[in-house]
């Protein structure tokens, strides 16, 4: 399948790189069943507009919030490296509401607030996600085993094994109540109802009694007790936004991110068994237009996804997956209008235009290079560690005969991905090319200063 969005690198850990969802990307750690990040303007979208409420109430700023989805079929979310809430996907997948998911946002924000990071000590705040993602999964390998395998949990995670060996993400019972204490005070200042919160809450319920190796990840890492269970069920009681209910538009966006996930993550033949031929919800049609794309049925694939644009024919994300289904079908100039057409109608989204951009350069009509520059280089002012949008832009600054510019985004490309030599020597390349003093130039000597840094670092 395209890989349409490398994503950032992870020390210390090789990546591999598939393509999911449209405009997502899943890198794997290589060694082992790995934790993988995933991206999607849609879903991202989503729960950023779910949390930004609770996240202002928090004092946070949503803008520095970095919300980052986890391919893992399990329930589970968690904070770390600063500003960065964790979800897995079997999270928003189980869940039964948009509420839910916002309960648990507003739990890990509690945690946040909380400054219950603050024991994970100073080498944490700046990790790259990938490498959390690592110690996450070498402390589940830690948990699963005792501790008998830890070397071979650890392996290649270098620093981090430490914080692994402390139960990396597991907080105390007070700490728990806290932020249940926190979310739900977040939640009623923004308006919103904590039964989400403690809905979830009862759906872990029932796990309690399971082994830990049956248990889901959130129940083993956030002490799930009835104090906390009857904490809420009387914050409810008295609580003025008890019985609201969702938020416009809450209800279709959680079943149109259900549908999305499951029709791209599961296995084809249990998407089908899940969404009948007989159900016509967005969500099933959603998930079965998905579906039918990944087994290469273009025709009964466009059939759900034009039917949906007849419903709403403005609504970038359709337009965005009409796109991208026949971007890989081959048929590259039907795609961009549709591509043009959502970044059109949700603009300055890095990943939209990223994709646009890189159809405008598949359709290898030089008419098309400045559209895609622009998208590129919007899009990097929003995000920088996406090596894609690096990638493309040497693509287009090469064809323009910019050896100057191609070689300042190969060099920005090659550090996203932890290619240390190879960004130390492009760099070099672009301030011999670049004229000396300019922004470009200084840039690069950036680059270089950090990958020899971090060559140094490697060494030890």
């Amino acid at each position: 399948m395209l890989s349409r969005h490398p994503v950032l690198r992870c020390i210390g850990a090789a990546l591999a790189v598939i393509s999911l969802l449209s405009g997502m990307t899943s890198a794997a750690l290589a060694d082992g069943p790995g934790l993988s990040r995933i991206r999607d303007a849609e879903i991202e979208s989503y729960l950023r507009d779910w949390a930004s409420p609770v996240w202002r109430e928090a004092g946070l700023d949503p803008n520095q919030v970095q919300i980052v989805l986890v391919n893992e079929n399990q329930i589970n979310a968690f904070v770390a490296g600063g500003l960065n809430i964790f979800i897995y996907t079997g999270l928003l997948t189980g869940s039964d509401s948009a509420n839910q998911v916002i309960g648990v946002m507003a739990h890990e924000t509690g945690h946040i607030a909380g400054g219950h990071l603050a024991r994970m000590g100073e080498a944490i705040q700046h990790a790259e996600i990938l490498e959390i993602l690592g110690l996450v999964l070498a402390a589940a390998a830690i948990g699963a085993t005792g501790g008998r395998q830890a070397d071979a949990g650890l392996a290649g995670i270098g620093a981090g094994s430490s914080l692994a060996e402390r139960n990396f993400l597991s907080f105390s019972r007070t700490q728990e109540r806290s932020a249940d204490q926190a979310g739900v005070t977040f939640l009623e200042e923004s308006g919103q109802s904590a039964r989400g919160l403690y809905d979830f809450m009862k759906k872990l319920e029932g796990q309690e009694f399971l082994s830990a190796q049956r248990q889901d990840p959130y129940l083993r890492t956030h002490p799930l007790t009835q104090d906390r269970i009857d904490f809420i069920e009387h914050f409810l009681e008295t609580s003025k936004y008890a019985n609201a209910p969702p938020l416009p538009g809450h209800v279709e966006q959680h079943a149109r991110m259900r549908g999305k996930l499951i029709g791209f993550l599961w296995p084809v033949p249990r998407v089908f068994q899940h969404y009948k031929d007989t159900d016509n919800s967005v969500e099933a049609r959603y998930a079965r237009s998905i579906a039918y794309h990944r087994e290469a049925k273009e025709q009964e694939a466009l059939k759900l996804i034009d039917g949906l644009l007849a419903e709403k024919p403005d609504d970038p994300f359709y337009n965005e997956l009409k796109a991208q289904f026949l971007f890989e079908a081959g048929k590259v100039r039907e795609a961009v209008p549709l591509y043009q057409k959502a970044n059109k109608t949700f603009p300055h989204n890095p990943l939209i235009e990223t994709e646009l951009a890189q159809t405008l350069i598949e359709t290898g009509d030089p008419r098309f290079e400045k559209e895609a520059a622009d998208n590129l280089n919007d899009a990097v002012t929003m995000d920088q560690e996406d090596p894609m949008t690096w990638k493309l832009l040497a693509t287009v600054y090469g064809r323009q005969g910019d050896e100057g510019r191609t070689a300042l985004a190969l060099a920005e490309e090659a550090l996203t991905e932890g290619r240390y030599p190879d960004a130390k020597g492009q760099a070099k390349r672009a301030q011999k090319l670049l004229p000396a003093g300019s922004p470009g130039a200084l840039r690069a000597q950036d680059i270089q200063e950090a990958a020899e840094k971090a060559l140094k670092d490697e060494r030890g």
